[in-house]
């Protein structure tokens, strides 16, 4: 080989090189974009587990009637739900996540000149992530991921409270299985994700009146956006988020009236302090005219958290 050819092949190469990093830290970024905007979210491509803690309160406005109209709280009357939750992700394979989360909840309910602060476990949980198509694999197209998750009734059903204003419900009481599906397209420095899922409940028996109860099955969907900023630091997203759930049975037979719905939406800021530590903050609104919503409550809430990845 000639001293010519190896000059050529040696300014290729390095023409080349800076062109490759390129790549890889675009495709780096937008596997990342979304990871930390919403909830627990998932490994960034380079971590190997992830632990985190959120701390958040919401205030109870009012709640939706089965006919679907927005009835606010009346004078004197406040409540309150304060949650926190520690959470992990965990790397099985370069595709397979677990997670797990555990939360705790505080109810205060405050009415004229009495009031109520009860507090406890809520309903543990676990899911397992399966990237099935990663974002920027196939060009043009969107990644695409299933989930399939579970929680136990480790929390305090709402008959399960007491006098004077049953506060203290912090779960659902039954056991849950979820499965998810979730697709995500990144244009750097933007991204578009559309999440669905459904959740089927196992019946229970109630304390109060030994009557079995079983929730109707709820199907979710988010869609969310946001873009990245400062040199890929800050990631500011929005969500919309809907849910609907069919009616309640009470041993075997459907309760009248008790479908329900609701619409929320979020906006989220994550800043990557340095490439392991990420704070976040989170705030959301399920407040609308009536004819939204129906067997639900109406809610503005604020969530901070913290997270932490290694690898």
């Amino acid at each position: 080989m000639s001293f010519g050819t190896d000059v050529r092949q040696s300014m290729a190469a390095a023409l080349l090189l800076p062109l490759l990093l390129l790549s890889r830290q675009a495709l780096a970024a937008a596997c990342c974009l979304s990871a930390t905007s919403f909830g627990v979210g998932r490994l960034l491509v380079w971590e190997d587990f992830a632990i985190g803690f959120s701390l958040g309160h919401a205030r109870v406005l009012g709640q939706w009637d089965a006919q679907g109209n927005l009835h606010l709280n009346p004078p004197g009357y406040s409540e309150g739900v304060t949650r926190t939750q520690l959470w992990m992700i965990v790397r099985l394979h370069e595709r397979v996540q677990a997670q797990a989360w555990a939360p705790v909840l505080i109810n205060d309910r405050w009415s004229n000149d009495e009031h109520q602060i009860v507090g406890g476990l809520g309903d543990v949980g676990g899911a397992v992530r399966v990237e099935l198509v990663s974002i920027g694999a196939l060009k043009n197209l969107p990644s695409l991921a299933m989930t399939l998750s579970g929680a136990f009734p480790t929390g305090k059903r709402v008959e399960q409270t007491s006098l004077p204003l049953f506060a203290g419900a912090t779960g659902l009481g039954a056991y849950t299985g979820s499965i998810g599906l979730e697709s995500e397209y990144a244009f750097l420095p933007w991204f578009v994700r559309l999440e669905l899922g459904l959740t089927g409940y196992l019946s229970f028996r109630r304390s109060d009146t030994g009557q079995r109860e079983q929730y109707g099955p709820l199907v979710q969907s988010t869609l969310s956006a946001g873009r990245e900023a400062f040199t890929d630091r800050i990631v500011i997203a929005l969500a919309l988020h809907g849910e609907w759930q069919d009616r309640i049975e009470f041993n075997g037979t459907a309760v009248p009236n008790s479908r329900a719905r609701a619409l929320s939406t979020a906006v989220s800021l994550s800043w990557r302090a340095n490439p392991h530590w990420t704070l976040l903050a989170t705030g959301s609104n399920s407040v609308w005219p009536s004819g939204v919503g129906m067997n639900r409550d109406a809610r503005v809430g604020l969530d901070l958290g913290v997270r932490y990845g290694y690898f």
